[in-house]
């Protein structure tokens, strides 16, 4: 719940006054106003002061509210100037705002959701405010926000387990056909990688788990790292990487950071090396056998994900939840909602739930000194989630609580992430799925 300042505001049977028509005009509308003490906020412009009164409209089913109060205002620089730079990256105040209703009167607007921040010391929130002289627009911005989270709601796409299925089969069949006909080439010198590396490497492991597009072809402009040679994960240094070029693969030395790569096999050897061939499912997949897990994959492959993740155990943060279900996760962000569920269900029938406790704590394992000092469980990148040009982008990560693991959107301007090949369904594992229902 919102805190809010016990401290009198001398103005407020004037500003009740000044928004009586607004509050009426609302009502009307069907949206109900309270005035009273308001939550208190902070931008660009500064603090409001405590005890600040106004009209609180509450989001209907949702976290979100929006408050309305009446300041004055008055300029200072000339009409034009001030405000965020072109290249935002400096402020420059327009505006003095006057709480005690001197110079020209306007509305104030500010809306709070479940990503507002707090500064420490104080119950002030952030919130950018709007100021405008015309009760219209405040009544415009009121509506367009209330009730949004139906009004703006993504339509989850339509799986069709038989197109996916189909598409597995036409991969297969490449995988298979590659793999009993390897194509690779060494572009290394043998004095850079240990002899047992290159000895042991299984060319036709390689091929067929090299990732593929959903034509069946190499996956283009993708890495794979395979091993790391005296270098840290968080550092730039060499490894042992493998390319698609046409229709062979090349390994080579590559010098690249290991935890920002998505397709990183350090951890799993039985992906590339002829020493572990024999690695049982309990290690390659977390299951006994393939039909163990049918019931998840088919929820899976039918878009029911939430169930998916129910059904093992998974939890989901709130935004996540909101999206799964199409809903916007904020007013400010919901023309991004469509770009956002689309690519939910684009990544995550592509995920083993069963396999993220595990991939978790192989992740942790690895952590850098530095990075174990903090707290256990702590968020890694699963994918990002796209549409924001800037440094902290929206992501879908893993964390873990009492060993429980838990699915949220973050944000971040870290490339580390979790590789791809401990989270996501195992390619021997959809094969063995598809020969025994073709079966």
């Amino acid at each position: 719940m919102l805190r809010v300042s016990e401290l009198p505001d001398a103005h407020r049977s004037h500003r009740e006054q000044l928004l009586a028509s607004l509050s009426a005009q609302l009502q009307e509308l069907g949206i109900q106003a309270m005035f009273g003490v308001l939550q208190r906020y902070y931008d660009l412009y500064g603090f409001m002061p405590e005890g600040l009164t106004g009209l609180v409209v509450d989001q209907p089913d949702g976290p979100g509210r929006m408050q309305v109060t009446v300041v004055g205002v008055r300029r200072t620089v000339p009409p034009g100037e001030g405000g965020l730079s072109p290249d935002r990256r400096t402020w420059v105040r327009d505006l003095d705002i006057l709480y005690d209703l001197g110079g020209d009167i306007a509305f104030e607007i500010t809306t709070f959701d479940d990503r507002t921040l707090r500064p420490s010391g104080t119950n002030a929130l952030w919130a950018a405010r709007r100021l405008t002289h015309d009760e219209q627009a405040v009544i415009d911005a009121i509506r367009l926000w209330y009730g949004y989270r139906d009004s703006l709601r993504a339509t989850p796409p339509k799986l069709d387990p038989d197109r996916r299925r189909a598409q597995l089969a036409r991969q297969i069949a490449a995988r298979e056909s590659a793999a009993g006909a390897p194509s690779v080439r060494l572009a290394v010198d043998a004095s850079e990688v240990p002899e047992k590396d290159l000895a042991q490497l299984d060319h036709a492991q390689l091929c067929y788990h090299f990732p593929r597009d959903r034509h069946g072809r190499y996956a283009r402009s993708v890495v794979v790292v395979l091993a790391r040679y005296d270098t840290k994960l968080a550092k730039r240094g060499p490894w042992l990487a493998v390319r698609a070029d046409g229709d062979s693969l090349v390994i080579g030395i590559e010098a690249l950071i290991g935890e920002n790569q998505d397709h990183r096999w350090d951890n799993l050897p039985w992906l590339w090396s002829t020493a572990h061939r024999d690695t049982p499912p309990e290690t390659r997949w977390q299951l006994p056998n393939a039909e163990h897990v049918r019931p998840i994959v088919d929820l899976l492959d039918q878009g029911a994900l939430t169930d998916a993740l129910t059904l093992c155990g998974v939890d989901v943060d709130t935004r996540l939840a909101a999206l799964l279900a199409g809903y916007p996760i904020s007013y400010e962000y919901a023309r991004y909602t469509d770009g956002w569920v689309n690519r939910l269900y684009e990544q995550l029938p592509n995920c083993a739930p069963w396999r993220l406790a595990a991939a978790h704590r192989v992740w942790e394992a690895q952590r850098d000194p530095i990075r174990r000092r903090r707290p256990t469980g702590e968020p890694i990148v699963l994918f990002g989630l796209k549409g924001l040009n800037r440094s902290a982008k929206p992501v879908v990560s893993l964390e873990t609580r009492d060993g429980v693991p838990r699915l949220i959107m973050d944000w971040t301007a870290s490339n580390a992430r979790l590789p791809r090949a401990l989270w996501e369904r195992p390619v021997d594992l959809d094969a063995a799925l598809l020969t025994t229902n073709a079966g």
